[in-house]
C-alpha cells in the first residue's frame, strides 16, 4: 500500500499559490497616455487634450503626475476636472505657462477605478508657433486600491502635435478669415479708450475694463483680452465694459488686442491692483500635533461672516485645505483628524467673502506633526488602528488553531474507537479459531491414548499445531500495529 505524502502536496499547492499571485502581481500595471481630436493644429487655434489613464489587473484610487510642454509652441488657457473619474483633490490641478508644466494630484475613494479610457483632466492648449509641440509626462505615480497603496506606474506616453501656420481665431475657435474683396494692409487705430474701473472698490476681484478703438479701412472684427495666462475673445459691443475673471490680490497687466476684418490688429496693455481684504490671523495653533491621537484645533479672527481657507502646507506644497467660517464677531475655528506622516508643516488662513475677494495670506503657524503609527504608501495607520489589526489577526489565528486541534482530536477519537472495535472483533474470531484447533488436537489426543494415531491423523496434529503457532504469530504483530496507530 502506497502511503500520502501531505508534505509535498501542501508544498506544491504553497508553489502554486504564490506563483499565481507572482503573475497576478506582474499583470498589475497602469499608465498615462493623452487624446485629442487631432494631431495637428493652425497658430492661434485653441484645441483640447484628454489625459486618461489605462489600468490593469487592480483598481487604482490615487494618481499624480507633471505634465511639460513647450511654451514658445502651446500655451495653456486653462484646465477641467469635468467628468473626471477623480472626486477627491489633493492638489488642484494647475499649469504654469512660464515653467510650461501642468501638475495634478487626485483620488477616489475605494473601490477605486479600473480599466481604459479614465480620464483625469482635460486641458485646453492653445497654438502659439509653427513647428513640432511635444508633450510629455514626468513625476508619474499611480498607487493600487490596496492596503499598502502599491505604485503600480509602468508609462506615461508622450504625444507630439504638429502646429501649422494659421490666421486669427474668432469666437468660437474657428478660423477667421480676411473678408473677401477687402484690402486693408493698416491696423486698427491706437486705442481710444483703455482704463480699468474697480467701481469704487480696491478689493474688487473683477473690475471693469473699458476699451474701444476703430478701424477705418475695414472695421473692427473682434477683441482678444489677455490676463494672467489666460485669453478671451471678445464680439464687437458684447457685454462692453468687459468684466475680468475674479483674481486674487496683486499687481496685473492686462493686454488687448483689436483685429480687424482683414486680418490686421493693435494693442494696448494697462496696469491695475487688487487690494486684499482684511488678512486672517490664526491665534491658536499647536506647536505639536500627534497625527491620529490627538485633534487638531485652530481658531483665529478675521471678517465677519466670511469664508475662511486654511491650507496645510510643507516644502511650499499645499498637502491639505479646509474651510471655516467666521462667526458675527468675526471669529472662526477648526477641529480636524486628518492623518499625515511626520514632518514640519505650516498652516496659512485667507479670507475670501461674500464676492469672492480674498484676502493675502495669514503669518504661518508653524506646526510639528508626529504621527502614532505608520506610513504604507497612501495608506496612513495609527498605532490604535494596528493593534486592532493586530487584536483581530491573533484571535482568527486562535479561531484556526482551536478548529485544527479540535479537529485533530475528533479524528484522534474516531480511530481510537474504530481500534477498539477492531480489536474486540479480532479477539473474538481469534479465540473462536483457537477453541476450534484445541478442540481438534484434543480429540487427537484422546486418540493417542487409546489406540495410536494413523500417519495421516499425525499430519493434521502436526498442521494443527504449527497452525496454532502463526495465528499467535500475527495476533502479536498486528495488535502491535493497531497500538501504533493509537
Amino acid at each position: 500500500m502506497k502511503k500520502n505524502m501531505p508534505g509535498k502536496k501542501l508544498l506544491s499547492s504553497l508553489i502554486i499559490f504564490f506563483l499565481f499571485f507572482a503573475c497576478q502581481a506582474f499583470a498589475q500595471t497602469a499608465s498615462f497616455y493623452l487624446s485629442s481630436s487631432k494631431g495637428s493644429y493652425r497658430v492661434g487655434e485653441s484645441f483640447a487634450v484628454d489625459v486618461l489613464v489605462e489600468v490593469e489587473g487592480i483598481s487604482i484610487n490615487a494618481a499624480q503626475a507633471t505634465l511639460y510642454f513647450p511654451t514658445d509652441k502651446l500655451k495653456v488657457l486653462g484646465v477641467s476636472k469635468k467628468n473626471s473619474i477623480f472626486t477627491l483633490w489633493v492638489q488642484e490641478p494647475s499649469f504654469s505657462n512660464q515653467k510650461g508644466t501642468i501638475t495634478f494630484l487626485g483620488g477616489l475613494p475605494s473601490p477605486g477605478y479600473y480599466g481604459q479610457n479614465g480620464k483625469i483632466i482635460s486641458i485646453s492648449f492653445q497654438a502659439k508657433k509653427e513647428g513640432e509641440a511635444r508633450v510629455f509626462f514626468t513625476d508619474g505615480k499611480i498607487l493600487a486600491n490596496d492596503p499598502v497603496g502599491t505604485d503600480i506606474f509602468s508609462a506615461g506616453r508622450e504625444e507630439d502635435f504638429t502646429i501649422l501656420p494659421g490666421e486669427p481665431i474668432q469666437p468660437g475657435g474657428k478660423p477667421l478669415l480676411p473678408e473677401v474683396g477687402i484690402e486693408d494692409e493698416e491696423a486698427p487705430e491706437p486705442f481710444e479708450t483703455l482704463n480699468v474701473n474697480n467701481e469704487g472698490d480696491p478689493t474688487n476681484p473683477s473690475p471693469l475694463l473699458y476699451f474701444e478703438t476703430t478701424d477705418k479701412t475695414s472695421g473692427i472684427s473682434y477683441y482678444e483680452v489677455e490676463i494672467e495666462d489666460e485669453t478671451f475673445l471678445v464680439k464687437v459691443g458684447e457685454n462692453l465694459p468687459w468684466r475680468l475673471p475674479k483674481e486674487e490680490p496683486g499687481d496685473y497687466q492686462v493686454f488687448i488686442r483689436a483685429f480687424d476684418k482683414a486680418g490686421n490688429f493693435t494693442e494696448g496693455n494697462i496696469r491695475f491692483k487688487i487690494e486684499s481684504i482684511t488678512v486672517p490671523k490664526i491665534v491658536n495653533c499647536p506647536e505639536n500635533f500627534k497625527a491620529g491621537e490627538e485633534v487638531l484645533y485652530i481658531s483665529g479672527n478675521t471678517l465677519a461672516k466670511s469664508k475662511v481657507i486654511l491650507s496645510l502646507e510643507k516644502d511650499g506644497n499645499i498637502i491639505k485645505t479646509w474651510e471655516a467660517s467666521s462667526d458675527d464677531n468675526g471669529d472662526f475655528s477648526l477641529a480636524k483628524e486628518d492623518l499625515f506622516p511626520s514632518g514640519n508643516y505650516k498652516i496659512l488662513a485667507k479670507t475670501q467673502d461674500f464676492r469672492g475677494a480674498e484676502s493675502y495670506s495669514s503669518e504661518p503657524c508653524s506646526l510639528r506633526i508626529i504621527l502614532g503609527g505608520i506610513a504604507l504608501g497612501s495608506l496612513v495607520l495609527t498605532y490604535k488602528q494596528m493593534t486592532l489589526i493586530i487584536f483581530l489577526i491573533l484571535v482568527i489565528l486562535l479561531i484556526i488553531l482551536f478548529l485544527i486541534f479540535s479537529k485533530i482530536k475528533k479524528t484522534k477519537n474516531k480511530i481510537k474507537e474504530e481500534t477498539l472495535d477492531l480489536k474486540k472483533k479480532f479477539y473474538k474470531e481469534y479465540n473462536e479459531l483457537v477453541a476450534d484447533i484445541k478442540t481438534q488436537l484434543e480429540f487427537f489426543r484422546t486418540a493417542k491414548a487409546e489406540r495410536g494415531l494413523t500417519d495421516e491423523e499425525k499430519m493434521m496434529e502436526h498442521q494443527l499445531l504449527r497452525d496454532l503457532a502463526d495465528v499467535e504469530k500475527v495476533l502479536r504483530e498486528e495488535l502491535s500495529d493497531i497500538e501504533e496507530v493509537k
